[in-house]
């Protein structure tokens, strides 16, 4: 897969000047944050990979979350980006979760490395906790408060069940090694190495929390 640039799926499906801008703007602050959180340098314009749900649907097998990412694949190459519902359009959680699955699709293709739905869920839940934390607010709220969405089916709502569990672990040993606003210096570093960190490693960084 190349690194998501939009691509052909954009083109064919919708202009982002045709989405809202209060969307569009909350993705793109969504990247502002990761690529600085991570240190990420990526040719990614995310607000410009966002499609229509309705054309986004085109690409998507039956039962696909309201709001998601959406790859087509088109021989040598793929391409990705993400569609909101509009009843999500203006929920900064849903929007930042979505942006984070796009950028570490972007990060692990031009490294060419393979990732797995569950890193990405795995990661979103990190990256959600991280900005939260950042932007002083609670970073743990998400993990209290949610509920699984309807039509789930066995398989989704595992892999789900598996991420929100790791997650809140690893993010929990974060905060115990990393408490206070003077750790942030060292709090960065750890979240920079796991983000770079091999899937199976980040398994075992889950299991010891």
């Amino acid at each position: 897969m190349s690194a998501p640039g939009c691509g052909a799926a954009t083109a064919r499906s919708t202009l982002a000047s045709d989405l809202p801008r209060s969307l569009l703007a909350r993705v793109a602050g969504a990247q502002r944050w990761l690529q600085a959180i991570y240190r990420l340098d990526l040719e990614l314009d995310a607000a410009r990979c966002v499609v229509a749900p309705a054309c986004a649907r085109r690409w998507l097998p039956q039962g696909s979350p309201r709001t998601g990412v959406v790859v087509v694949d088109e021989g040598e190459e793929a391409f990705a980006g993400i569609y909101v519902d509009p009843a999500d359009a203006q929920d900064d959680a849903a929007v930042l979760e979505e942006t984070s699955h796009l950028v570490c699709l972007a990060w692990h293709a031009a490294q060419n490395r393979p990732v797995s739905r569950l890193q990405l869920e795995l990661q979103s839940e990190i990256d959600r906790y991280a900005v939260m934390r950042l932007r002083g607010r609670d970073p743990f709220a998400h993990f209290r408060s949610f509920r699984w969405a309807d039509g789930l089916g066995p398989r989704a709502l595992e892999r789900y069940v598996t991420a929100h569990r790791k997650g809140r672990r690893s993010c929990e040993a974060l905060e115990r090694r990393h408490p206070l606003r003077a750790d942030t210096p060292s709090w960065l570093a750890e979240l920079r190495r796991y983000y770079r960190a091999p899937a199976a490693e980040k398994w075992h960084h889950a299991r010891l929390a």
